[in-house]
């Protein structure tokens, strides 16, 4: 049986904390994109890209949010303008 030594257990907890942060941040962008093509049936591709670009995990909460109550997608593209990810 091995022993960890302490930096190795909590490089092994980052890891783990960072893997679990990655996971969430897709589930977002994917419910973002499930929403929006369950309530509008299609979106362009430069969405989608703008849509995966995002890093933030509470902005894409607050987008997923926001995907429940806006009424169009350019509505939905609007908001991602105003925040600098959609690509000119």
């Amino acid at each position: 049986m091995e022993f960890l030594s302490t930096m190795e257990e909590l490089a092994i907890e980052r890891g783990e904390k960072i893997g679990l942060e990655r996971g969430a941040k897709e589930t977002y962008r994917q419910n973002i994109l499930d929403l929006l093509e369950r309530r509008f049936n299609s979106f362009p591709e430069t969405l989608v890209k703008a849509v995966n670009k995002i890093d933030d995990l509470a902005l894409l909460k607050q987008l997923l949010l926001e995907t429940i109550t806006v009424s169009s997608v350019s509505e939905f593209e609007e908001l991602i303008k105003e925040d600098s990810f959609l690509e000119n």
